[in-house]
């Protein structure tokens, strides 16, 4: 028995080096033809142009060129080659790389309600807002003579002003409430 187990350590092996080499042989020899040649690609553009131009001619209202290709073309096409992907055109992909940068424009400070109040939570250091002076829990009174406290202690009500430049923001301090 020992002699057997001996031959099928030596065979299986060499099986398997064969059946790779043939593998290899048989590829470089046939290899497979290219999914999408070049001139496949140029036919398949052209005949993409002729539909669109079929249907800009005839078509009840003008085409938005942008908006085939953006929300329709691409979007179309990229589902049908893999249903779990998604097209951004260049507005929205600028806007989530934006948002994967961490940009930040405005003032320079973190604001939060209290009691239907704007307070200011922090400014960051080196910001128009830190080089104005503003502290931790100064309440936003005005922007630019508009009052914040009609915006209900949400920041997204404040006047746009105050998330973008400091001109004429009117603070207090909490002790002053």
């Amino acid at each position: 028995m020992p002699s057997r187990s001996r031959r099928s350590l030596v065979i299986v092996p060499l099986v398997l080096v064969i059946c790779g080499l043939i593998g290899v042989v048989f590829a470089q020899k046939d290899p497979a033809p290219a999914a999408n040649s070049e001139g496949d690609v140029s036919n398949s553009l052209l005949s993409f142009t002729q539909v669109y131009r079929v249907i800009e001619q005839n078509y009840a209202e003008p085409v938005n060129a942008d908006k085939a290709i953006y929300d329709g073309a691409i979007p179309g096409m990229l589902h049908v080659l893999d249903p779990h992907s998604s097209f951004f055109d260049p507005k929205q992909y600028s806007l989530m790389r934006e948002e994967q940068h961490g940009k930040y424009y405005g003032v320079g400070m973190t604001v939060g309600p209290r009691n239907n109040k704007v307070i200011v939570i922090a400014p960051f250091f080196g910001t128009p807002a830190f080089r104005a002076g503003i502290h931790p829990g100064d309440i936003i009174i005005a922007v630019d003579g508009k009052s914040a406290d009609n915006s209900d202690g949400h920041v997204s009500s404040l006047p746009s002003e105050v998330r973008s430049s400091l001109t004429q923001m009117t603070t207090g301090s909490a002790t002053e409430s």
